[in-house]
């Protein structure tokens, strides 16, 4: 029988020990909530489980919470890139700039993620950059574009939002017009804050401000005099649906230097994000500021304008895929499973599992009234093809391909935490282990209460996808350009992967772990079900 073959029974003392425990409870209780090796000592059940890779293709883009910028040379999958093109908005309407008003730079603002970790000796915070990749530097450039990026699709007759996707970079590059408004040859992220000098609203006076590490560079103040300042008045400034058809948007690029460099992980929504016009107009010296005695004639004061980056963005995604992977994806069998399963973020690939062997299997366990203690997947990683160390995406997410929704198991971890997402939900899904050289070794998926579900008759899902992920919290999903057909079973009918968590497309990182048909039987994709036996 299917279930014979898969049980492991406890130790000879244990079941010498529970046999004396009164017979007047329902079950014999081991204990409810089991951690580390409490697990160990209980009868476990392995399950049939086949699991497959699938390519992805093109992705959704467009208005991601946050978005890649640079060029990652992974030392596996290979070189990948990532463009921007985004819309920017009046932070005032119909701005009034004052009269004959001189601009005198233009700054453009975008924070990194970064942690203060210390102080140094002049009591300046000292900080550490997150999401960077790489350490090379790139040719960074920002133009500007003329197109247009919809809201709504006109091919539907407006009635869906528009969908962009990591493929079209050759149509945005395409459109780009004039001179760059910024170009660096050399460009490289640091983590030194940032001072500068700025005027306080309120006194006049300047004043140093500190910031965070960001890129903050100077564009061409000619190209801003002209298009934003000289347009005072204009029907193009008067609202942000006339400045967005006008001004259209600008492009940020990057190109590899001598085939390597940096990609950023940046949120072009973070209140600090924006570009900056610093000009002066003429006012009244209604304070006799030069001590002429006139207190009606001009003089140059100065102010600031902002536009904001808090409108339609698209990421484009370029990257390699070796050939070798390619064929591991092509090989897998949806009948069979695979002895590797390829995971790669962006427009990358991803995993399929399907739980049990049949409903003969399951109806098995149900006969046998188990107390489910705990149901997981582990997932090994297979360090013959991939370079381990910080190259690995230190997690994987595991949902419902079939409803595109995250699991009961994720929705009722306690450890969820929005602002720390890299240890968030580590419950349901463990960070990467790794061995004493740092280098990945499994993943552990709790799916408790979706196999409870399923032997309760709870639940009829037995698909699941599997992705990696920046962020464990972002459970929303990007469209695939193309969607991908899966066979027809007994199980599920007419399942098509048409979506893909947004935590995986800004996720630059890839792995490979080993499958359910993995030559060494120790990693292969384990499905493991934990029990205590009731007595009947």
């Amino acid at each position: 029988m299917i279930l014979l073959k898969r049980l492991r029974f406890m130790p000879l003392m244990l079941l010498t020990v529970l046999a004396f425990i009164s017979c007047d409870e329902d079950y014999n209780t081991i204990g409810g909530d089991l951690i580390g090796g409490q697990l160990d000592s209980l009868p476990r059940y392995n399950p049939g489980v086949i699991a497959y890779s699938k390519k992805l293709g093109p992705v959704q883009t467009n208005n991601l919470p946050v978005n890649l910028l640079g060029v990652y040379k992974d030392p596996v999958f290979g070189l990948q890139s990532a463009n921007v093109l985004t819309q920017i908005s009046l932070a005032t309407l119909n701005p009034n700039f004052g009269t004959e008003p001189v601009l005198d730079s233009v700054i453009l603002t975008l924070p990194y993620f970064s942690t203060q970790i210390d102080t140094d000796e002049d009591g300046g915070a000292v900080y550490q950059l997150d999401s960077i990749y790489g350490t090379s530097p790139v040719k960074l450039t920002v133009r500007r574009s003329n197109y247009f990026l919809n809201d709504f699709d006109p091919t539907d007759n407006f009635q869906n939002r528009q969908k962009y996707f990591s493929n079209q970079a050759d149509v945005f590059s395409s459109s780009l017009i004039g001179d760059p408004l910024y170009s660096n040859d050399s460009f490289r992220p640091t983590n030194n804050r940032v001072s500068y000098a700025e005027v306080n609203s309120s006194t006049g006076n300047l004043d140093t401000v500190q910031k965070s590490p960001r890129l903050r560079v100077a564009l061409d103040k000619d190209f801003f005099q002209q298009n934003i300042i000289d347009k005072q008045g204009s029907p193009e400034l008067f609202n942000n649906n006339n400045f967005k058809n006008y001004f259209r948007g600008l492009y940020f690029s990057a190109e590899a230097v001598n085939g390597d460099g940096t990609l950023m992980l940046l949120n072009f929504a973070n209140s600090d994000a924006n570009i900056k016009l610093y000009y002066r107009s003429k006012v009244a010296d209604t304070n006799d500021s030069n001590e002429d005695g006139d207190t009606t004639d001009l003089i140059y004061s100065p102010a600031a304008f902002t536009l904001d980056f808090n409108a339609n963005r698209v990421n484009t995604l370029s990257q390699d895929f070796p050939a070798e992977f390619l064929q591991l994806i092509e090989g897998s069998s949806e009948d069979l499973g695979s002895k590797n399963l390829v995971l790669k973020g962006g427009a990358g690939s991803m995993a399929v599992i399907e739980l049990f062997e049949d409903e003969e299997e399951i109806q098995l366990i149900r006969d046998n009234n188990w107390l489910i203690n705990e149901a997981s997947l582990e997932f090994y990683v297979d360090q013959s093809k991939i370079t381990g160390g910080d190259a690995e995406p230190e997690r994987i997410y595991v949902y419902d391909i079939e409803n595109n929704i995250f699991l009961l198991d994720y929705q009722i971890d306690l450890t969820l935490d929005a602002d720390r997402p890299l240890n968030s939900g580590t419950t349901f899904a463990s960070r990467l282990v790794r061995d004493e050289d740092g280098n990945g070794v499994k993943y552990k998926i709790r799916i408790t209460e979706l196999v409870k579900s399923i032997l309760d008759e709870n639940s009829d899902v037995r698909k699941l996808g599997v992705v990696v992920t920046q962020n464990i919290n972002l459970t929303s999903n990007a469209s695939l350009k193309n969607s991908i057909a899966l066979s027809d079973d007994d199980i599920s009918t007419d399942l098509v992967i048409d979506r893909i968590p947004t935590g995986s497309v800004i996720s630059p990182k890839g792995t490979v772990l080993y499958g359910n048909l993995a030559d060494d039987e120790d990693k292969r994709l384990k499905f493991n079900i934990y029990y205590t036996e009731t007595n009947n």
